[in-house]
């Protein structure tokens, strides 16, 4: 599966791909940076930004904030991976969300 961010966001590739509990791997690049996120049977276990402190929780919250570049799945099995995670999927989509909302929110 592969797109671009503009037409088909991180958020609804990330739901799709926990609906149909599927495993393997997501490349995210925009202009200047890479990320990678790994899923086992539709739930993230480990993300990376290359270049970047980022990783895991930190690094989801960044790869959503992205809006443009391309994305690409590869099915691999995971089975033997580790969690670095630890929550739902649905549970890192909404506290991302949250985390747009106070980011947009104006300052009092």
């Amino acid at each position: 599966m592969r797109g671009r961010l503009e037409q088909f966001g991180l958020a609804s590739v990330l739901t799709f791909l926990d609906l149909d509990r599927r495993s393997g791997q997501i490349s995210i690049t925009t202009r200047d940076k890479m990320g990678r996120v790994w899923l086992r049977g539709g739930q993230v276990i480990a993300a990376r930004i290359e270049g970047s402190h980022h990783k895991n929780r930190a690094a989801i919250y960044d790869l959503l904030s992205w809006e443009r570049g391309r994305f690409a799945f590869t099915q691999e099995d995971l089975a033997s991976a580790v969690d670095e995670i630890g929550a739902p999927t649905t549970l890192l989509l909404m506290e991302a969300a949250c985390r747009a909302d106070e980011a947009a929110a104006p300052a009092y």
